[in-house]
């Protein structure tokens, strides 16, 4: 289902500056770190960056160097204090997962010890003795991001770690020189609130004018679309 969603916007953007009409667009130089606009306030929490070529699936959840990504299966268990145990804890995908008494927590990118460390830390003075274990149950799918236009092999590719919009364009082939307006290839991508909007990249810039800031990061199910050149 969510494939066809993605062609159907895409066949609906391609080719047609009113495609862009009712969805919010916003410049690469405008995005916050985590690669949002600036709609609200959960929107400016910084989520560092996955470290490049780091694998998802080549460690297994059982390793004690495994890193908790978005999409995860948690278990949180505290061991004087077993009402706040949670089972079924999915990271999010801006990498948060959501606990009693101390809300809001970053879990991705972390190990479970690490993780488990930040834990006991947050709770002290909230708990007596906080002693907690964390457990990976399952790990997320491998996600999506989806490359369409004025490249060689259009289509849907499995995101590995940190990717850009120029390294996914290179997974499609490469851009088709005497078509692609590289000044102006868009990024599409929802927001917390599920909402789409649009990304203006000036790649011309980045790969001419050495402005590598347009060669934004990717975030999972992103849809880069290359247009193409008039003139």
């Amino acid at each position: 289902m969510r494939i066809l969603i993605v062609v159907a916007t895409l066949m609906l953007l391609c080719g047609c500056n009113s495609g862009w009409k009712g969805m919010k667009t916003v410049d690469a130089s405008g995005l916050e770190p985590n690669g949002y606009p600036t709609l609200s306030e959960k929107t400016n929490a910084e989520r560092p960056p996955i470290v490049p070529g780091k694998e998802h699936k080549q460690i297994s959840i059982d390793d004690p160097r495994y890193i908790i990504q978005p999409g995860d299966q948690l278990s949180v268990k505290f061991f004087f204090n077993p009402e706040l145990n949670e089972e079924d804890l999915v990271v999010r995908p801006d990498g948060h997962i959501s606990l009693q008494l101390v809300h809001e927590v970053k879990a991705a990118d972390l190990t479970p010890v690490q993780l488990k460390g930040v834990l006991e830390k947050k709770y002290v003075g909230q708990l007596k003795n906080p002693e907690i274990a964390v457990i990976v149950r399952s790990i997320r799918e491998p996600y999506r991001i989806y490359v369409d236009g004025e490249v060689k092999t259009p289509g849907e590719y499995e995101m590995v770690g940190s990717m850009s919009v120029l390294q996914a364009i290179a997974r499609a082939g490469g851009m088709i020189a005497d078509t692609a307006k590289k000044s102006n290839v868009k990024v599409i991508r929802e927001d917390q609130d599920g909402q789409r909007f649009v990304i203006n990249v000036d790649l011309d810039g980045a790969l001419n004018g050495g402005d590598l800031s347009q060669d934004i990061r990717l975030l999972p199910s992103d849809m880069v679309y290359v247009p193409r050149s008039f003139w």
